[in-house]
């Protein structure tokens, strides 16, 4: 049985696959809201990947938890005197790096912003036509810092488990 197989890593790897399918499949439309759906998508599979690979990390581990977190992972390996590496790193990534980034815009795709205040325009000579749309995507990254968040992910998760011995 090999290693990918024997920690259930499909399922991490099938996250990373559809999160690079999205990215492919925004910079071939023009279509601004599919674009949003697609970078959305995308986001939503990369986070699907830290969690799928949180899951790994349990079942490596052997721990009893269903719904891992970075949080209750370390725990559960401190009740057992013993540290994970992976954990530490990943804890290091999510305060201030690339997973501190996805954390914030899978945060974003899950709620609306808040709005800004309206202000009136300039231009008019009444002052009475107040600008309320802005951009829908703002706050969403483009496709090149989705790639790399992917590419960054990927090589993280392979290196973790290239290091990953016999528990």
């Amino acid at each position: 049985m090999s290693r990918v197989a024997r920690f259930h890593a499909d399922r991490t790897n099938q996250k990373l696959y559809f999160a690079r399918l999205s990215c492919q499949q925004a910079e071939q439309l023009e279509h601004v809201q599919q674009i949003q759906a697609l970078r959305e998508s995308a986001v939503f599979h990369l986070q699907g990947a830290v969690l799928a690979f949180l899951q790994e990390l349990v079942r490596y581990y052997r721990l009893n938890e269903m719904r891992p977190t970075l949080q209750n992972i370390e725990q559960h390996m401190a009740d057992r005197g013993q540290v994970s590496p992976e954990i530490q790193v990943l804890k290091k990534l999510s305060q201030d790096g690339f997973l501190a980034e996805l954390n914030r815009a899978y945060r974003m795709c899950q709620y609306a912003p808040e709005p800004a205040d309206p202000e009136p325009e300039d231009e008019t000579s009444s002052n009475l036509i107040i600008k309320v749309t802005q951009s829908p995507q703002a706050w969403l990254p483009d496709t090149k810092i989705l790639r790399e968040w992917h590419r960054d992910l990927t090589q993280l998760i392979d290196g973790f488990r290239n290091e990953m011995v016999e528990f």
